[in-house]
């Protein structure tokens, strides 16, 4: 009994870290969709753009939203990027940096 529990739990962890950390390729950069900035809370706050988001069980990347954040000190914002590689497109995403 203490096997079969030990492999469902060991199922199951694969499972959620194969979802977490699986990044997909597509043959096409999906088509960004424009909506509106909510009101900008200070002005310390800089827009982040939502970076594409990898649906592992569409298959398909999917744009989150841009939020408003504060500047991390010593550090500034890339914005993400789409690679092209050759087994398709692939999605950087942005992030703070030094």
């Amino acid at each position: 009994m203490k096997k079969f529990i030990f492999l469902i739990s060991l199922v199951g962890i694969l499972i959620v870290l194969n979802s977490c950390s699986a990044t997909g390729y597509v043959a096409t950069e999906p088509g960004y969709v424009e909506y509106s900035r909510p009101v900008r809370p200070s002005d310390m706050h800089v827009w982040i753009d939502g970076d594409w988001l990898w649906n592992g069980q569409t298959n398909m990347y999917v744009q989150g939203k841009g939020s408003w954040q504060k500047p991390v000190r010593g550090r500034h914002y890339v914005k993400g990027n789409w690679a092209v590689t050759s087994k398709g497109h692939r999605w950087n995403a942005g992030s703070w940096q030094r």
